[in-house]
């Protein structure tokens, strides 16, 4: 069979039935090289990049004694993560609805239920990352079914895929990706989990080649491009380089997608160099800027605690002020649960807030009121619009 890079090509024909579309012809679909004992030769400018881009995540991480009481800010990174990595795939939504969603159980907005499964299958790839175990198929399984909360991804639930894929294009005869056929697929997600029990290699390095064959190896019907994505957390955390913050690297990716699938391609191709120093470029990025977006945040919690003065050290306005930067928009129910005060006292201290121009209240009959701390939008929309700025997407030279 003939190769090409990372890889080989096996002709099939494809005949459509009544669950397939397309028109019967001739394709050819990748089958990559295994990589469990794969050793990646990398250049001495990429591997110091590599390097580079892990230190970034550990002082991210390392900040966060400095930047207490910020306790919201991993929750408001891993949702800005499910959003970016969910509108890769054309799932748009503003942190404003996701938020409202989630405060107000709108579970009818379809790309709300959507994203905040996104969101469910980083937090679930953060716990496997954390577990001190072997990782294996039915991780990755658990990671897709997390995802899979609205249909008709659910009716596929971390279920590897019986039949051909494709990527592009009606069918796999008119694709611009054609995986693995269905038979290799187990045993290579086997080998992609070997790969990822590793500790002799770079974890940023590791992290790129295992995102680049998990989309390659595409073992899915459908949310390959969120689970590969969420396998970069799995990754960080399992190496301890983001025991808390797992930056949004998906901002970055995402910011130029036709770079990010070239990306990917290079990686196929056996340019396995170019791509890593891609996504390192890409990590350190997010870990730079979320730093910088957490120290912003901080500052803006001073600001609100001076508007909102005077207040007592126990007073619930100032529990709610910690809490924001978790949910921005917020219902008296959550205040409630989150102060460990009554519905009572929540009530007031979100009265408070409005009143002193933190939060803005938002009237809803049917569901209740709700408050919003506008001056978070703002940052975040301006966090996001730095953090996805051009300049790094790919390697130059």
């Amino acid at each position: 069979m003939p190769r090409d890079g990372r890889g080989r090509y096996e002709a099939a024909s494809w005949e459509p039935s009544f669950e397939s579309a397309g028109r019967a012809g001739r394709y050819r679909a990748f089958i990559p090289d295994p990589i469990a004992d794969y050793e990646p030769s990398l250049s001495a400018s990429t591997s110091a990049l590599s390097e580079r881009a892990g230190l970034a995540v550990r002082e991210l991480n390392a900040s966060a004694e400095d930047l207490l009481p910020l306790e919201g800010l991993g929750r408001q990174l891993l949702r800005s993560e499910a959003l970016a990595s969910s509108a890769i795939e054309g799932l748009e939504i503003s942190h404003r609805k996701l938020a409202r969603a989630e405060a107000q159980g709108e579970a009818g907005d379809f790309k709300a239920r959507e994203v905040l499964g996104n969101a469910r299958a980083m937090e679930e790839a953060i716990r496997i990352g954390s577990e001190a175990r072997d990782l294996d198929i039915e991780d990755v399984c658990s990671v897709h079914r997390a995802l899979a909360v609205a249909p008709p991804l659910s009716r596929i639930a971390g279920e590897i895929r019986q039949s051909q894929g494709w990527i592009g294009g009606s069918s796999p005869v008119h694709a611009a990706f054609v995986p693995p056929p269905h038979e290799h697929v187990r045993d290579l997600v086997v080998d992609l989990g070997a790969f990822m029990n590793r500790d002799d290699i770079s974890p940023v390095a590791q992290a790129a080649i295992a995102h680049a064959q998990f989309e390659t190896i595409h073992p899915f019907g459908d949310g390959n491009g969120r689970v590969g994505r969420c396998l970069i957390h799995v990754l960080f955390r399992r190496r301890a380089i983001a025991p808390i913050y797992v930056p949004p690297i998906s901002i970055v990716l995402g910011a130029d997608k036709d770079s990010y699938i070239a990306g990917l391609t290079d990686f196929r191709a056996d340019e396995v160099d170019r791509w890593v120093a891609q996504f390192a470029l890409a990590v350190e990025k997010s870990a730079l800027e979320a730093r910088g977006f957490s120290a912003e945040v901080a500052e803006l919690q001073s600001a609100w605690l001076e508007r909102a003065a005077p207040m007592r050290a126990d007073a619930a306005a100032r529990a709610i002020i910690a809490s924001l930067p978790s949910y921005p928009v917020i219902t008296g129910a959550i205040a409630e649960r989150i102060t460990g005060r009554s519905r009572v006292a929540a009530n007031k201290g979100l009265e408070h807030l409005a009143q002193a121009g933190v939060l803005t209240r938002r009237r809803n009959q049917r569901k209740g009121d709700s408050w919003e701390a506008k001056e978070l939008f703002i940052l975040l929309g301006d966090f996001e619009a730095a953090i996805g700025s051009s300049g790094c997407s790919r390697r130059l030279g």
